[in-house]
């Protein structure tokens, strides 16, 4: 007969793959995967890619140079790409409107202080 165990803490333990990054962007579809609908979710910000700079007489001191305008291009930087299925996703958006609430609620209290 095998013993029964409680646990009454989970610890938590980094993936070798944990990212810990900023995102203000995100791109959302639904998939299905196996017969189960699943939500996809990709995290990301926007970036800008400086490719080169000039380097251009000072037009103000002929014995100097300065950097011009350069190139540089826009792009979209994917950092997190997650699965979830549908009832874990339900929860996530449940759980994001009563942070976001608490936290619209706070600024709300500070600004009156």
């Amino acid at each position: 007969m095998s013993e029964k165990i409680t646990i009454h803490e989970l610890q938590h333990r980094r993936s070798s793959v944990f990212i810990d990054e900023f995102v203000d962007r995100y791109s959302a579809m639904s998939i299905s995967w196996n017969g189960d609908e699943r939500l996809h979710v990709t995290f990301g910000r926007d970036s800008l890619e400086v490719i080169s700079e000039p380097i251009i007489p000072d037009p103000e001191n002929t014995k100097k140079a300065i950097l011009g305008s350069g190139r540089s291009a826009p792009y979209r930087n994917d950092v997190a790409a997650l699965t979830m299925p549908l009832d874990v996703a339900e929860k996530l958006a449940l759980t994001l409107l009563k942070m976001v609430e608490n936290a619209r609620n706070r600024q709300h209290v500070e600004s009156d202080a």
